[in-house]
């Protein structure tokens, strides 16, 4: 009789030891025309446990100069700004970044498009409906020429009200009499948000895109047609009284030029996350990936933007769609 070979092996506990000293942690996100926040932490080990659960540091000073100059807490960044930001602790040492502050480029809505999936409506003695509808809107980035330039988009939509504006929050339907939603945007109908996307990583099934930042090495200092498509997206009215105002719903588009360590922060982000390397390396087939830093001690990232936005207002759309003969 023909006996199975059995693998076999002894187990035995062990702590290992580093010779890692804990450094001072930078991060901070500067927006032009708001103040400076930075938060300082300290970097630990993973047998730390006490560092994971408090790694605040107490005992920090922080600078900021722009331009080379020391600044006040009370500075507001503009675009252009060099921004360096120094802390110190006696206990952890030293760290320090610079990042300056992108100017940010226009935006504007060159062209839109709403086609109706489906329709319910009433109109005999009250102001009812149930709209369904894809949107497609073209955005115009206009690029500054020279430097290198990076850029993040971010959205949000409202239902605004001229009687009460306290009233509009972004991404909430106001008032209970009608019901806004945007449906999901198609990150495939534009490519320029998979422009760091080799033909490796689609090869490999590394196709999902996590924020939406691209570069301008496709247009630098021309002006780029962004093309976005948001399927599934919902409109309902239900009053038992007729007020045009209902209409007014609004779609806000904030163009972020960022800086390059923003960008490289999203990129490592999508390489850990979604990446063929970061996958390669939980299956233990390549080193595991550096977080990205750009901070003197590497760990933590300073970073800078500055916003441009655009409004549309879908006002007129949604009450030719809803009223129009049949």
């Amino acid at each position: 009789m023909l006996l199975p070979l059995m693998p076999a092996g002894c187990y035995q506990d062990f702590s290992p030891t580093t010779d890692t000293t804990p450094v001072l942690c930078l991060n901070s996100i500067i927006t032009a025309g708001e103040p400076i926040e930075v938060d300082v932490t300290r970097t630990w080990t993973f047998n730390d446990l006490s560092g994971a659960r408090d790694h605040d540091v107490d005992d920090a000073t922080v600078t900021v100069y722009v331009n080379g100059e020391p600044q006040s807490a009370s500075y507001i960044p503009a675009e252009g700004d060099e921004i360096r930001i120094v802390a110190e602790s006696p206990k952890y040492g030293t760290a320090e970044a610079t990042v300056t502050v992108p100017v940010a480029v226009p935006v504007t809505v060159r062209k839109f498009n709403g086609v109706v999936t489906d329709l319910w409506r009433h109109y005999e003695d009250y102001m009812a409906a149930d709209l369904d509808f894809d949107l497609y809107v073209t955005l115009d980035v206009k690029d500054l020429p020279g430097d290198d330039n990076y850029f993040k988009l971010d959205y949000n939509w409202s239902y605004e009200s001229d009687d009460d504006p306290d009233y509009a929050e972004p991404g909430v339907s106001r008032p209970l009499q009608i019901y806004f939603s945007l449906g999901a945007l198609d990150y495939e109908a534009e490519p320029i948000f998979q422009e760091h996307i080799g033909a490796f990583e689609s090869i490999m099934g590394s196709n999902d895109i996590k924020g939406l930042v691209f570069t301008d090495r496709q247009f630098s200092g021309k002006t780029y047609p962004l093309h976005l498509k948001f399927r599934n997206s919902h409109y309902r009215v239900n009053s038992q009284s007729y007020d045009e105002s209902f209409y007014d719903c609004s779609l806000t588009f904030m163009l972020a030029s960022v800086s390059q360590s923003y960008y490289n922060r999203a990129i490592y982000v999508w390489q850990r996350d979604s990446g063929v390397l970061g996958d390669l390396g939980d299956l233990g087939f390549a080193d595991p990936m550096w977080g990205y830093s750009n901070v003197s001690t590497g760990a933590g990232v300073v970073a800078a933007r500055s916003y441009s936005t655009c409004t549309l207002n879908l006002h007129d759309f949604l009450k030719e769609a809803i009223e129009k003969p049949e």
